[in-house]
């Protein structure tokens, strides 16, 4: 009896040491962008650069690792390389850029359609407008 007593106690404390890390492992992510995204809006940053070194935070936090999040971040590094090589336009990063913020802490692959979808519209609309001119 006390055995079993043990081992449940035993294993309900391994399950609070692994949400409190898998918390803080979230925490460190949200603290290192809180203290990096200002660096990539005032272009001390590049853009890819932040979007690739939150792409590896996220793949080193458990918990996350395996979300439609990483699949986000990969969207925007896309988006963020074709801003810095002129083949989109700032009000195209912006677009996929606000879609990404907006839905960043849902696990949802539905948000991923839709960031995609934007990067695709900023893409066409950067082509017919530099074909016109």
């Amino acid at each position: 009896m006390h055995t079993r007593i043990a081992a449940a106690v035993l294993a309900l404390s391994l399950c609070g040491c692994a949400i409190f890390s898998e918390t803080y492992g979230i925490q460190e992510v949200d603290n290192w962008v809180r203290r990096n995204e200002p660096l990539a809006e005032s272009g001390k940053m590049k853009w890819s650069d932040f979007y690739a070194q939150y792409l590896e935070k996220v793949s080193a936090a458990p918990v996350i690792s395996q979300s439609p999040v990483v699949e986000r971040l990969g969207i925007m590094i896309t988006a963020s390389l074709f801003y810095e090589q002129g083949r989109l336009d700032k009000a195209g990063f912006d677009s996929v850029q606000r879609i990404v913020r907006t839905y960043q802490t849902i696990d949802d692959p539905a948000a991923n359609t839709l960031a995609r979808n934007a990067l695709v519209q900023a893409l066409e609309h950067k082509a017919s407008s530099s074909s016109l001119r």
